[in-house]
């Protein structure tokens, strides 16, 4: 699950869609983006989304524009019959993770990377409501769902270590579908949730890929953070958004027991500007207020990331590349902060 491992605080990093359609522009955008945490890139289109990452090899689903499943289900097979599909990475749609991954083997003159990588994975509960969408009922869908991503997911850890052995492996399940879970029309209950991510948890865990191990799930708006985290996840990708405050003695138990946060403190739905000094402050506004409801502040700094609120796929390069430059301004400040904060009391 990935609690107390360590790795330096404040580090910037990414979420993952990138605005290229092919893979080595791509690649070399997220190595040069945040080299001391890069994160694997995802193609711009949705044949080379997480979704087609997800569907890739099984029968009876195709992946439409902008990003719907079409589902034949007189071929789809039954959840047993799906999981050498979900254990591969061959297929088109992880052409850029594998590049990525080569390489990240052969930086540095060949020696691997040593620090966290990040990776996403489409998460259960997202690809269970995208079939439920395209018509496959919700029991199929979710025994379908979980058993998939379970083997891309452990393929996913297994791919990073060979790669990078010494790196600690951040594999983030990608759940916008989660976005909304509290409101009672969402389709699935907290239980029904924790059935989806629970095993997936487990099986990433108990990988004997495992190794450096975080657990994380990015959510890129407001969710049940109580569910999502008795499932077991150690790394909380969320937008730096007021709504956490509600959550403030969750994520705080998580913070003390070796959890992360990455705040994602660039919005990606909002014009920018050209400064970090707003969005700086307000993340330590952000902060501010969760620790007056009881959260250690220096644990706020001292297991955070920071990121984008989500994926820059519909940026432009240009555009993407500022986002980089102002979470990587933010990043320098929390560190510069946080130091400024422990010498100052002693620490």
């Amino acid at each position: 699950m990935g609690g107390g491992v360590e790795i330096p605080f404040g580090l910037a990093t990414s979420v993952g869609p990138l605005p290229f359609g092919s893979v080595e522009p791509a690649v070399v955008f997220a190595l040069s983006a945040h080299p001391r945490f890069p994160t694997a890139p995802v193609l711009g289109g949705a044949e080379n989304s997480l979704l087609a990452r997800a569907v890739d090899g099984v029968s009876g689903i195709e992946v439409l524009p902008p990003g719907l499943l079409r589902v034949d289900p007189a071929d789809l097979p039954s959840p047993g019959g799906a999981i050498s599909a979900g254990a591969s990475l061959g297929g088109a749609p992880h052409a850029a993770l594998r590049s990525f991954l080569d390489a990240l083997a052969a930086a540095d003159g060949g020696r691997s990377h040593s620090g966290p990588v990040r990776v996403g994975v489409l998460g259960p509960v997202t690809l269970t409501l995208a079939l439920q969408a395209a018509g496959v009922p919700l029991v199929r869908a979710s025994a379908l769902a979980r058993t998939l991503v379970e083997q891309r997911s452990a393929a996913v850890l297994a791919a990073t270590r060979r790669a990078a052995p010494d790196a600690v492996a951040v594999i983030v399940l990608s759940e916008p579908g989660l976005i909304g879970a509290m409101h009672p029309t969402f389709p699935l209950s907290p239980t029904e949730v924790r059935t989806l991510l629970d095993p997936v948890v487990d099986v990433l865990d108990r990988s004997p890929s495992a190794g450096e191990l975080i657990i994380g799930i990015h959510v890129p708006g407001r969710t049940d953070w109580e569910t999502i985290l008795a499932s077991g996840v150690s790394l909380v990708s969320a937008p730096a958004d007021a709504g956490l405050v509600g959550w403030a003695e969750q994520l705080g138990s998580m913070l003390e027991r070796g959890g992360w946060i990455a705040w994602g403190c660039v919005p990606v739905d909002q014009p920018l500007g050209t400064s970090e000094e707003l969005l700086w402050r307000r993340l330590a506004a952000l902060w501010g207020e969760m620790g007056a409801v009881g959260v250690d502040p220096m644990l706020l700094r001292l297991r955070s990331m920071v990121s984008p609120a989500d994926g820059l796929g519909h940026f432009g390069v240009s555009q993407a590349g500022l986002v980089i430059d102002l979470v990587s301004s933010i990043s320098s400040r929390v560190r510069r902060q946080t130091i400024a904060a422990r010498l100052s009391l002693g620490a």
